[in-house]
C-alpha cells in the first residue's frame, strides 16, 4: 500500500479560506476538489496535473487552509506546513476583489510569517501571487492589485491578476510558474505515506476494554493497543 500514498507535488497553492484555491485547481487540472463556502473545506492536499501546450506539465497541490499560529500547531498546523515543505514553487492566491473584506497583503505576509517560523528555508522557494476574482473588479484592475505589485514585486514576487471562474490571466500565471520550475533542482519531491491502514483496521486479536468513567457516568473510556478515546 505504500506506493499508493506517495504523490509528487511541484507547486503548492496556498491562501486563506474562500480565496478560490479549489476553483483554480479545478480549472487548470482534471482534479475535482470539494468546493464550499466555509473554512477548512480542504483537509488533505488535492492534487492535479497541469498540461501546458508544447511543454512538460507539472503537479499542483491545493494545500489545506491556513490560520495564523499554524507554526505552533494551531488549526491544521504542521500538516499544512509539512506539505509546503515538499513543493518547489509556491503560488499565493488572494481575493483581489476583497469580497469578504480581507486584506490580501496582510494575508500573504501572515502566511510567509508562518513559513518562516516553521522553517526559514521555506521562504527561499520561488513564489508568485495570483490576484484572483478580477471578474468582480470593474475594468479588471484596482488599488489592491496595484498595492500588491508595489509591495511584493520589489522582492521578486510577481503578481498575476486572474479569474479562476472565467480563466482570464490563468495561462500567463501557469507559464510563469513553469518558468520558475525550470530553474529549480529537478529532484523528485513526494508525499510520503502518512496513513497506515494497519493502525486503524479492526483486528479481533487486538483486545480492548470499555469502562464507565467514575467522574461522569455518561462517559466511557475505551482502551486497547491501538486506541484510547472517550465516548459519550
Amino acid at each position: 500500500l505504500g506506493d499508493v500514498y506517495k504523490r509528487q507535488a511541484d507547486v503548492g497553492l496556498v491562501g486563506f479560506p474562500n480565496v478560490g484555491k479549489s476553483t483554480l485547481l479545478s480549472r487548470v487540472t482534471n482534479a475535482r476538489p470539494k468546493i464550499a463556502n466555509y473554512h477548512f473545506t480542504t483537509l488533505n492536499p488535492n492534487l492535479g496535473v497541469v498540461d501546458l501546450d508544447g511543454g512538460k506539465g507539472f503537479v499542483i497541490a491545493d494545500i489545506p487552509g491556513l490560520i495564523e499560529g499554524a507554526s505552533d500547531g494551531i488549526g491544521l498546523g504542521h500538516e499544512f506546513l509539512r506539505h509546503i515543505e515538499r513543493t518547489k514553487v509556491i503560488i499565493h492566491i488572494v481575493d483581489a476583489a476583497s469580497t469578504e473584506g480581507r486584506d490580501p497583503i496582510a494575508d500573504i505576509k501572515a502566511i510567509n510569517a508562518e513559513l518562516e517560523a516553521y522553517n526559514p528555508e521555506l521562504l527561499e522557494k520561488p513564489q508568485v501571487i495570483a490576484a484572483n476574482k478580477i471578474d468582480a473588479i470593474y475594468e479588471g484592475e484596482n488599488e489592491i492589485i496595484e498595492n500588491l505589485r508595489k509591495t511584493f514585486e520589489p522582492e521578486g514576487i510577481e503578481v498575476y491578476p486572474i479569474s479562476a471562474v472565467s480563466g482570464k490571466g490563468v495561462k500567463e500565471l501557469l507559464f510563469a510558474v513553469k518558468a520558475l520550475l525550470a530553474e529549480c533542482p529537478q529532484d523528485t519531491i513526494v508525499f510520503e505515506q502518512e496513513f497506515f491502514p494497519e493502525d486503524v483496521l479492526v483486528n479481533e486479536n487486538l483486545p480492548f476494554t470499555v469502562e464507565r468513567s467514575e467522574e461522569d457516568p455518561e462517559v466511557f473510556l475505551v482502551e486497547g493497543p491501538k486506541t484510547v478515546s472517550y465516548t459519550h
